[in-house]
């Protein structure tokens, strides 16, 4: 049984629940795959603001903003607002993070959501060996609710709804 996950420098171990970790490494199993490094976990809004406010910079807005539905989108005007205004990155960031909790932040990202009702997760692509077997392996567990891949996302974007007791 494939048992090497990796927790990447933005990762936090404790946010991955035992049953989620279970389900990974199952997805991992069916794939074929040895390895993996979890790249991104649940995200306070500041953390979230600085995520988006990365990925703004580095794949621009009009990809940010395919990725958003309204309240992310309502982030990325006040990010837009700011670079006009000639804001520094951290006021930016702070004012797009007063956002976030302005909109609710789970309204934003499900990476924002309790981890414990809704478990939210990224795999590096780059860390997947069989990344076509891992999509496949991932798209055909019914215990992920959602699984979005790139372009759509930047990683391996799992959400995994908890069983409650």
């Amino acid at each position: 049984m494939p048992d090497d996950i990796v927790f990447g420098p933005n990762a936090k171990s404790s946010d991955v629940t035992p049953y989620s970790l279970g389900v990974l490494r199952d997805v991992m199993a069916a794939a074929n795959v040895a390895s993996v490094t979890i790249s991104s976990t649940q995200r306070s809004p500041a953390d979230q603001a600085r995520v988006m406010f990365n990925n703004l910079e580095t794949q621009g807005v009009a990809a940010q903003r395919r990725l958003y539905k309204p309240p992310g989108q309502a982030v990325i005007d006040v990010y837009e607002s700011g670079k006009a205004a000639g804001k520094t990155p951290d006021a930016i960031k702070a004012d797009m993070t007063a956002k976030i909790v302005e909109l609710g932040p789970m309204n934003v990202s499900h990476h924002a959501a309790d981890p414990k009702l809704l478990n939210v997760f990224d795999v590096a692509p780059s860390s997947v060996a069989d990344v076509d077997a891992f999509q496949k392996a991932a798209k055909a567990d019914a215990r992920v609710s959602k699984f979005l891949t790139p372009p759509n996302d930047p990683g391996l974007h799992f959400e995994i709804p908890q069983p409650q007791a």
